[in-house]
């Protein structure tokens, strides 16, 4: 009866070893989070791979705050500015967050193809102050 104990708690070990953190054929997924304070836009990771991304973002400004995707070879700083609106122009926008509150997070879930990517916050006047930051998407 002593060797009972000791054989369950060899095989719970073992079968705990050899467990992972996703399901046998899950993908892997990606996951980027985003920190938006006054002015300023950063990432935890400068890349990530192809496919289903979720990208949590995190407004630690005291002020409200957007976040946009969008699929551009340029520069973070050099997007085409509306005159009107004082916003950036969206072109190749994938997904974004209408806004996010002082003190609040949100998160959303995107496909993402490879190539380079612009994170920007998009309200008036807050791409123009810094509200940016490049990233890229590798292939898997």
């Amino acid at each position: 009866m002593r060797r009972l104990p000791a054989v369950l708690v060899s095989v719970v070990l073992l079968l705990a070893a050899c467990g992972g953190a996703q399901p046998a054929g899950a993908p892997a997924g990606s996951q980027l989070i985003v920190e938006m304070t006054d002015y300023k836009v950063t990432v935890n990771v400068p890349s990530v791979k192809a496919g289903s991304t979720k990208i949590g973002v995190r407004n630690l400004a005291s002020q409200m705050h957007s976040f946009e995707v969008l699929k551009t070879d340029l520069p973070h700083d050099k997007l085409p500015i509306d005159g009107v609106t004082a916003k950036a122009k969206e072109d190749g926008k994938v997904g974004g967050i209408e806004s996010i509150a002082p003190g609040g997070s949100a998160s959303v879930t995107l496909d993402l193809a490879p190539g380079k990517y612009v994170l920007i916050c998009n309200v008036a006047g807050h791409y123009q102050l810094g509200m940016h930051i490049s990233f890229t998407v590798d292939a898997p």
